[in-house]
């Protein structure tokens, strides 16, 4: 089953360096910010509708350790774009770009911790 929205809690000491995490590197799959609510503390980003949200929250709220979503890119260029962006952008490596065998063989991705602490990944399954 596709999924058709997550979101992702974001501590507000870290609200600004993270909204321009993702505003950055997701930008090479074409994702922008396209709806804001609650006087900008909700932000909903895509490429065609908003499936990615992330709200602030006050510091003492559990944001969730250890947690992890990938989007899918089309190709492998988009996922050395994401990465460089990400980690250019307040990321931090998790994991250079390449092929990942052991999760089958032609699964290309590409990590980033964004700057809140959740791991962020895009792939493609496409050969090249």
């Amino acid at each position: 089953m596709p999924i058709d929205h997550f979101g992702i809690r974001i501590p507000e000491s870290k609200w600004a360096a993270t909204t321009a995490f993702y505003e950055k590197a997701l930008a090479p799959l074409g994702y922008k910010v396209l709806a804001s609510f609650v006087e900008g503390d909700v932000l909903g980003l895509g490429e065609k509708y908003p499936d990615l949200w992330l709200t602030k929250v006050p510091e003492s709220a559990n944001v969730g350790d250890g947690t992890h979503f990938a989007f899918k890119a089309e190709k492998q260029e988009q996922v050395n774009a994401f990465h460089a962006e990400g980690v250019s952008n307040g990321g931090s490596c998790n994991g250079a770009p390449g092929l990942r065998p052991h999760y089958g063989p032609t699964y290309y991705g590409g990590f980033v911790t964004d700057p809140a602490g959740n791991n962020v990944e895009v792939v493609t399954h496409s050969p090249q």
